[in-house]
């Protein structure tokens, strides 16, 4: 039986495409994208989710990395936070299942520039009953150990949770502890995921 829904955080909660954003520094589609996947595919950016980099870090690293786009990089870095959008209809959802008595948490691969921003600028933080956040842990998803420290820091039922994540391979490593697991594409996983709240209710009765 589910009782606990645990959310990723990029494209579950916050919109994160960044070629759409940086599109308006850049114009072509071309360049945007060479940029961008340069700074957010780098080994860099992974160290800054697991907090064992900062962002004045990255400057250095990336300016050594990639001479011939200094400029574009810095551009990126001063204006990255501000490309997160709030995806309301999973907002509206995460506040739904709090409402419904399910404990809520938010298990996600994300910079403590980026959760200060988010706390200071959302209002979803709160309805968390607990989150487990990878620049604290000093490890990304889908590193088993930051799924474990959520079961056990909250004392959680791998078997009553159930996971929106829009990356499958973190998907699949939940599954392999034992978590439901929904591949968030879009707002139909909303629907996907409160029918499945309903069959349980459902079988429940």
């Amino acid at each position: 039986m589910i009782k606990h829904i645990v959310f990723d955080i990029g494209n579950v909660l916050m919109s994160f495409a960044p070629e759409a954003y940086f599109i308006r520094w850049f114009q072509s589609e071309e360049r945007t994208h060479r940029i961008c996947k340069r700074i957010f595919t780098h080994e860099a950016w992974e160290k800054y989710d697991q907090g064992i980099w900062m962002l004045e870090d990255l400057y250095a690293v990336y300016h050594k990395a990639y001479p011939d786009m200094i400029e574009e990089t810095n551009i990126v870095l001063q204006n990255w936070l501000q490309l997160m959008e709030p995806m309301q209809e999973s907002i509206a959802f995460m506040k739904q299942v709090k409402d419904d008595g399910y404990g809520v948490y938010i298990l996600s691969n994300i910079s403590q520039d980026s959760a200060d921003f988010l706390k200071k600028t959302q209002r979803f933080f709160p309805l968390a009953d607990g989150a487990v956040l990878s620049y604290e842990e000093k490890t990304n998803k889908p590193d088993p150990h930051i799924f474990e420290v959520l079961l056990q820091r909250y004392k959680l039922n791998a078997g009553e949770l159930l996971y929106l994540d829009d990356n499958a391979e973190n998907i699949r490593q939940a599954e392999r502890l034992g978590i439901h697991g929904i591949v968030f594409h879009d707002v139909s996983c909303i629907k996907e995921a409160k029918g499945l709240l309903k069959e349980e209710c459902h079988a429940k009765d």
